[in-house]
Order: structure tokens, then C-alpha cells, then sequence
């Protein structure tokens, strides 16, 4: 059952849209739906100050990533790449089953946006 915080980001997608000056970017196309995603942050003294998206992809794949940009804002790149996807999929998204790999795939982009600002951008 999905939970009341990703519907409200179904309802009101947050962040979306190219974030100019991303310190890093990462951009993945989902192996089961062919969905592509590009995650950006931005980093000011270790900590994540922005992050956005761009997808076309489903509204599972748009919350997601929505929810994501808030939740990594303030945490350390490390932070970033402890998110779990499946974890958010199924505890705090509530996703359906078939939705699981939006998860994945939102938190794969966010990943590679975090390693690519640890590389210097």
C-alpha cells in the first residue's frame, strides 16, 4: 500500500527539472522498463545543499526520485550512497511489487551522482 509521503509526491513532484553548477550528475536508463533518470547534486562543505532530477518515466520512478532530492538534502555523500532501494520501495514508499526497480533505479542515478561529486565533478 503505498504510503502517504509518496503520495504526496505523486500528487506534487518536488525538484524536478536540470540543476545548473551540479557538482555531480548520474544518469541511468532501467533495465526492465527502459526508463531513463539523471539524478544532480550539488555539494558545498561535504554536504549535499541541492539535488534534482529529470525523467520521463513513470509516476513510481518521479516520486521516487522527488522523495529522494529531499531526503538527501543536508546529508554527506556517504549518506547518499547507504539509500537503499529496495529498502525505500518496500518500507517507506510501499510500492507495489512491479514498481520495486523505480526504486532501484532512482537510487542507483542518485548513487552514481554522489560518486561523480566525489571524483571532483
Amino acid at each position: 500500500m503505498l504510503s502517504e509521503l509518496i503520495k504526496d509526491h505523486i500528487r506534487n513532484p518536488r525538484n524536478e527539472g536540470f540543476l545548473p553548477a551540479a557538482d555531480g550528475a548520474g544518469e541511468l536508463v532501467g533495465p526492465v522498463c527502459g526508463d531513463q533518470v539523471t539524478f544532480y547534486l550539488k555539494v558545498r562543505e561535504g554536504r549535499i545543499t541541492a539535488a534534482s532530477f529529470t525523467t520521463p518515466g513513470c509516476w513510481a520512478l518521479i516520486a521516487v526520485c522527488s522523495y529522494l532530492t529531499e531526503l538527501v538534502q543536508g546529508k554527506t555523500l556517504e549518506e547518499a550512497l547507504a539509500v537503499d532501494g529496495l529498502r525505500l520501495a518496500q518500507e517507506e514508499a510501499g510500492l507495489p511489487e512491479d514498481k520495486w526497480p523505480c526504486a532501484g533505479l532512482a537510487a542507483a542515478a542518485l548513487h552514481q551522482a554522489a560518486r561523480h561529486c566525489r571524483r571532483g565533478g
